[in-house]
């Protein structure tokens, strides 16, 4: 249910100093086209980013023009966005069910592997409709394990963490429902990136991709459950040196777009 809490949450501020390595090991360069896309080429936008952590994507519009303004709940995310995020954007630590604006105060409104992390994502989903001016859009992005078409070494060796990433994202469908249900029109979704990597354990344990901080599927884990799997991947690589061979880890995960549009106002006369 979209009102039912999380119950395994990863603590932002304990991991914001380590949260950028993500983006210098993988490509995120289609998710990068379809926000560029999704904000357009007009000068004087209003967007917002709702889970704008360290800043990463705000950056992206500093000689855009467009005026951006970052939400975030975590306070040391917030410190680290400053370093990087445009000079005049603007950062508030906020929740995403409780959007600190008025009414039609943004043209755009996104988030990038945040949605998932909401408490209550149809709350969400209304505010968005409600800080949004008629014919502005909202976009989320994220994975959707049901799916069932993604590969990923976290999930082969680490019990329970499909399930629970099952739990913690909602499928595409369902966050298209919950649009519609909000008052969007055009809800669609598009897969904006396949990200493909293929790499040795060890160089996976050397880079820290292994690390409880590296990923949320890892952080959400308790002790106990992300220890056992350390302790497979390891069994695995002894198990595979004793035969001359290096145990390889391999990940095939899908990046899905799901946009919606605020219905524009039509007059008397059918005009916009």
């Amino acid at each position: 249910m979209p009102g039912t809490p999380v119950t395994r949450r990863v603590d932002y501020d304990q991991i914001a100093t380590t949260y950028d390595r993500r983006y210098q090991q993988n490509d995120y360069s289609g998710v990068e086209a379809a926000l560029i896309a999704f904000v357009g080429e007009r000068f004087d936008q209003r967007v917002l980013e709702v889970g704008c952590g360290t800043g990463h994507w705000l950056r992206l519009f500093g000689d855009r023009g467009s005026r951006v303004t970052g939400l975030d709940a975590s306070a040391q995310m917030l410190a680290h966005a400053k370093t990087q995020a445009p000079r005049r954007a603007a950062l508030v630590q906020g929740l995403a069910e409780r959007l600190p604006w008025t009414r039609e105060s943004f043209d755009r409104v996104f988030c990038i592997n945040a949605f998932h992390h909401f408490q209550d994502k149809v709350a969400f989903l209304t505010e968005a409709m409600r800080v949004l001016r008629p014919g502005g859009l909202v976009m989320t992005v994220g994975l959707d394990p049901h799916a069932g078409v993604d590969r990923w070494y976290i999930y082969e060796y680490f019990e329970n963490a499909l399930e629970i990433d099952r739990r913690r994202y909602p499928a595409s469908s369902q966050i298209r429902e919950w649009m519609q249900a909000a008052g969007f029109d055009d809800c669609v979704t598009r897969e904006i990136q396949h990200m493909s990597v293929r790499l040795t354990a060890r160089e996976a344990l050397e880079q820290g991709r292994l690390e409880k901080s590296a990923t949320s599927q890892l952080s959400v884990l308790p002790d106990g459950e992300y220890d056992r799997g350390i302790d497979r991947v390891r069994a695995a690589i002894e198990s595979a040196e004793v035969r001359g061979e290096s145990l390889s880890l391999g990940a095939d995960l899908r990046l899905y777009a799901t946009f919606g549009a605020v219905p524009s106002r039509v007059n008397a006369t059918g005009v916009v």
